[in-house]
């Protein structure tokens, strides 16, 4: 038999196509590769076809691999919510468990996200409490206010059921708002302190013009029944309590001056306020308050924050007609706490010497060697520049003795400026008496000195002993002058 062999590239037609036919032969294909360089299931040709990415294994950023969004979910690996219904592919894939080409998985008239998120209802079943209604019908039940409210507080029975509250009481959580009112105001019916301040929601509702208003304080965008810190002064609403200390309203957590002395929490805690709105400038930091004169009140509610017998008001150089520490004529249109008669953020913290500690924890302003409590005409026996036989038993950090007495700081050299923020004249430190303090130089009487023992002026004990050394000393000089001048040659000479 005559065998025919050809060379590689001269394969006969019919030797080709038995061969193919055969399987010796493998015929790649040639509309697309197999390559995937970002392997997420797609190749890159099919990349190209669909649009995504080929060095992004998640195009619409989803969570979902765009290989899988294509063959296995039938998503669009271009858009991250394929239903556009809320819920993004990739939730309702491996979460909700929803179908995410369809809004409505279940088909009860309510999309899959109002269950969820609205009505709380199961979005994969049609009738969640199987009561024979599609969620959708008692929704619209809901919504158009259908139902009894046994209890009066806004929510219809199928409300309270779909909020999980007590149709029979008013105030589930008793916090002391309704039901009706924290559904409606995005709160929590079943929390009573839904921040965690330690005060109940309904004490952190203010009321204003006889109405339960639902207040931001701050204005940060977070009501005050759900703001840690309402007030924005940097102090924890848990610490400063609702308890309204001065009176004016506005209980201390949403108070930015909780003792009315004109000068603000955020100060009084050691706090900066640059742009002076009474609010910390760093949202988000916490200030803790200081007791300054360790009386056991803090300086946000102490009158008189080093005990010297000054108010913190008349420190900061504002008027206390009635001598309570508080600002005169308050106001506070916008109850923030602080007095419409003063500027925004309050009174300044002034700190007359500049040594880093303002007037109101400074027991000498001025430094000028005298302490403020002597300047004002204060006794202190025992010179430890805080008033003596201090009682405090409103606990608002003020001497009751003191409370409701007009402090009138003295200008000794009358230039205008009280003493206790005067430091021109001579700089004398105060010398510790038994009976008080003494008083010398321009801050002493028109006898020089003085002694200062509970609001009476005594001539200085020296002052005898001074003056008979004088006479002494004058008897003595007029003794040694005669024997001069009888002694004196010039004296006999005109005696003859």
């Amino acid at each position: 038999m005559k065998v025919f062999t050809n060379t590689p590239g001269n394969i006969s037609l019919p030797v080709l196509v038995l061969a193919v036919g055969a399987g010796v032969f493998t015929v790649p294909a040639m509309a697309e590769t197999d390559i995937d360089t970002d392997g997420d299931g797609l190749s890159d040709s099919r990349e190209q076809r669909y649009g995504t990415d080929p060095l992004n294994v998640d195009t619409d950023g989803d969570s979902l691999l765009d290989g899988p969004e294509v063959d296995l979910h039938g998503t669009s690996p271009l858009r991250a919510d394929s239903d556009n219904d809320g819920l993004s592919d990739a939730r309702e894939v491996n979460e909700t468990l929803t179908d995410p080409l369809i809004i409505d998985t279940d088909k009860d008239g309510l999309s899959d996200i109002e269950e969820l998120e609205v009505f709380g209802t199961d979005p994969n079943v049609f009738d969640t409490d199987g009561d024979g209604l599609s969620d959708g019908q008692e929704a619209n039940e809901i919504i158009n206010g259908g139902g009894d409210d046994a209890d009066g507080d806004g929510l219809t029975e199928a409300q309270e059921e779909l909020a999980g509250t007590d149709p029979n009481n008013p105030d589930t959580d008793s916090d002391g708002r309704s039901d009706g009112e924290e559904v409606a105001d995005n709160g929590d019916p079943l929390n009573s302190d839904s921040d965690g301040d330690g005060i109940l929601d309904g004490g952190e509702v203010v009321t204003v013009n006889d109405s339960d208003d639902v207040i931001d304080s701050d204005n940060d965008g977070v009501p005050n029944f759900d703001d840690i810190d309402s007030d924005g002064d940097g102090i924890l609403d848990s610490v400063e309590g609702f308890e309204d200390s001065d009176g004016d309203g506005v209980g201390n957590a949403f108070d930015l001056d909780s003792d009315n002395d004109g000068i603000s929490d955020l100060l009084e805690s050691g706090g900066i306020d640059a742009n002076g709105d009474g609010r910390i400038d760093n949202p988000g930091a916490v200030l803790n308050p200081v007791d300054s004169d360790g009386d056991g009140v803090p300086d946000t509610l102490d009158l008189d924050s080093d005990n010297d017998g000054i108010p913190d008001l008349v420190e900061t150089q504002q008027p206390d007609a009635n001598g309570d520490g508080r600002v005169d004529n308050f106001t506070d249109s916008n109850v923030d706490g602080l007095s419409d008669t003063l500027d925004a953020g309050g009174s300044p913290d002034l700190d007359t010497d500049t040594d880093g500690l303002p007037n109101r924890i400074d027991p000498d302003s001025d430094a000028d060697g005298i302490s403020d409590l002597v300047e004002s005409g204060g006794v202190d026996a025992d010179s430890d520049q805080i008033v003596d036989d201090f009682t405090d038993a409103n606990g608002d950090g003020f001497d009751d003795d003191l409370s409701g007495l007009e402090i009138d700081v003295p200008d000794s050299d009358g230039d205008g400026v009280d003493d206790v923020v005067d430091n021109e004249g001579v700089v004398v430190t105060p010398t510790a008496v038994e009976t008080g303090g003494l008083i010398t130089g321009l801050s002493g009487n028109g006898l020089g000195c003085s002694i200062m023992n509970s609001g009476s002026s005594r001539i200085d004990p020296s002052m005898p002993l001074l003056l008979l050394l004088s006479l002494c000393g004058l008897f003595y000089s007029r003794k040694a002058y005669g024997r001069e001048k009888v002694s004196s040659p010039i004296s006999r000479e005109s005696s003859r």
